[in-house]
């Protein structure tokens, strides 16, 4: 499991908002994150699962020697008793030897149980920083999401701005061919007077050529 602490380590001491900043995709980033925070949380709780089983098997083995040592405390009395002073010594030794394994498994479960309480605080440091990943997760998606919006929104702006501007310049067209049509309406009407009659004496001048034309074929 030395891997695993290691990564341990290196996940506690990393500046995540340092590594988001540098990053393309700060949410595909982060995702990774958080997916290697979970991957390595689930071998430590493996680490912290084995070290809980091997105290339970050291605290049923020091149940037996203490109850060993008792044994052989008592068998050297009754020994002592019975004036068999060669038995008692047997026993003593055997209560000696008993103890002396009794004193390395005390030392062995606390061993173990500052390792399950350094366990117990790695699990909790980083629950509390996959909680934080996730918020901050969570905060980026909507902050992407109100970019999205704006985009989608100053899209539309843009396209009513361009349609309104259209429509301005076509009322502003309408306008102009209104006007100059109003001007030629009103050029037609001050034409020289003179100007007028000659044209009726030219069309005068058609009728009689037409007139001489139908006598001559009569």
């Amino acid at each position: 499991m030395p891997n695993v602490f290691s990564r341990f380590a290196d996940i506690v001491s990393s500046n995540i908002n340092a590594m988001l900043d540098k990053a393309e995709n700060p949410s595909k980033m982060l995702k990774l994150i958080i997916g290697e925070m979970e991957d390595t949380l689930v071998e430590i709780k493996a680490a912290t699962a084995q070290a809980m089983a091997a105290q339970v098997h050291l605290n049923r083995r020091k149940t037996d020697v203490e109850q060993a040592v008792e044994l052989w405390l008592g068998r050297a009395k009754q020994a002592v008793a019975k004036d068999r002073d060669d038995l008692a010594r047997v026993a003593l030794v055997e209560k000696k030897a008993a103890e002396s394994e009794l004193e390395a498994l005390n030392a062995q479960l606390a061993e173990h149980q500052i390792i399950l309480d350094k366990h117990h605080a790695e699990i909790d440091q980083l629950e509390g920083k996959i909680v934080q990943a996730r918020e901050r997760e969570r905060l980026i998606a909507m902050r992407q999401h109100q970019a999205e919006k704006s985009l989608q929104v100053s899209g539309q702006l843009k396209r009513y701005d361009l349609a309104a501007s259209q429509m301005k310049l076509d009322r502003l067209d309408q306008r102009l061919d209104r006007l100059e049509a109003e001007a030629e309406l009103e050029r037609a009407h001050r034409r020289p007077l003179g100007e007028r009659n000659l044209e009726a004496e030219f069309q005068s001048l058609d009728d009689s050529i037409e007139q001489e034309l139908k006598a001559l074929k009569g």
